[in-house]
């Protein structure tokens, strides 16, 4: 009896330590696959365009440039957003032109590239008697929040045509998905918003688009308003504390979405419906893969990192004219502080 206790006691040894050896091989595999570690990337919010995150991570170009991703909910604020990249807690995310005032006031992250066109328009009910962005002074403008996107782009064109977007037009905020049904109860009179919004805004109802950021074609009207020739609209942006850190990690994350960025490009519906079958973008009647693989080739995705930091030199002068920025902005070392050089 004694024996067979003892040889008991050697045969769970002998387990214990061929699953310790077992373990740590997974583990010394694991750290040689993932030689950058983990980045945590505050991405979940439904978006469709959001999808080089989504791309980055299933197609495994994060994988195979050494990083582990983990994807979780972005905060609802952009203070909560900024608090977690000064802590550490977030390390990358996209974003568009939006972040600029933040990183202005302290936000402690830099745009690496523009990541694809534009998603935002300014929208009128069919019947509407606005025809043009002059024919917004006065008038009530609808959008998803204040210090949005949708309201940058609009006050963008507003001011080329010599609006005051502080001044001459009022601002009301309604949820994203309240917005179009608001114009159609005259509660406001134009909708600033984005995609899939509206498209389907313009798709079901017949809303026209007075202004459009996306001006990939180069369309003289829309430049006119401020609408850049094909002028990223969502950038990455990656925390300062990552790139002081780590810069081979920090290029790797560029890497990763850029590698991403192209596959989007060559393959809108299979991106379409990666992102419908794994859950990031809610399914519904109207967003569906046709409709969702269209959105993803009107924005053409390509991280062009030099197109990218000349887009946002160009949304710094735009924003400062529109009043966002601070009037004594130095517009050179605002990029400066705002870029990140990652070739």
């Amino acid at each position: 009896m004694k024996w067979k206790i003892t040889g008991s006691i050697l045969g769970i040894l002998a387990i214990s330590v061929s699953l310790a050896a077992c373990s740590n091989k997974k583990s010394a595999e694991a750290s040689k696959t993932y030689k950058y570690g983990t980045v945590t990337l505050p991405v979940k919010d439904g978006s469709i365009c959001n999808a080089a995150n989504y791309i980055a991570y299933e197609k495994g170009f994060f994988k195979k440039n050494g990083i582990r991703a983990k994807l979780v909910a972005n905060p609802r604020t952009i203070s909560d957003l900024e608090a977690g990249f000064a802590s550490g807690k977030y390390d990358a995310q996209n974003g568009d032109f939006q972040y600029l005032p933040a990183i202005q006031n302290g936000a402690a992250i830099k745009a690496a590239g523009g990541i694809h066109q534009g998603c935002i328009k300014l929208l009128v009910p069919k019947n509407s008697s606005i025809k043009s962005v002059k024919d917004l002074k006065g008038k009530t403008i609808g959008i998803p929040a204040q210090g949005s996107t949708p309201q940058y782009v609009t006050s963008i064109a507003l001011q080329h045509a010599g609006i005051d977007p502080k001044k001459d037009v009022t601002w009301k905020v309604y949820s994203t998905d309240t917005l179009a049904e608001a114009a159609k109860k005259k509660q406001i009179d134009a909708v600033g918003t984005v995609d899939p919004y509206a498209y389907q805004a313009q798709r079901e109802d017949g809303f026209k688009a007075i202004i459009d950021n996306n001006n990939y074609d180069g369309d003289d009207k829309m430049a006119a308003m401020g609408m850049k020739k094909q002028g990223a609209c969502c950038y990455l942006y990656i925390s300062n504390r990552l790139i002081k850190e780590n810069p081979a990690k920090a290029k790797a994350i560029v890497k990763s979405y850029k590698e991403a960025a192209s596959w989007i490009n060559k393959h809108p519906e299979g991106t379409a419906k990666i992102e419908l079958d794994k859950g990031y973008v809610a399914k519904s009647k109207f967003i569906n893969v046709k409709n969702v693989t269209q959105i993803i080739k009107d924005e053409h995705f390509d991280l062009n990192l030099e197109r990218g930091k000349e887009d946002l030199a160009y949304y710094i002068k735009q924003l400062k004219q529109a009043g966002y920025l601070k009037a004594d902005t130095n517009n050179k070392e605002l990029l400066k502080k705002a870029y990140y050089d990652a070739n």
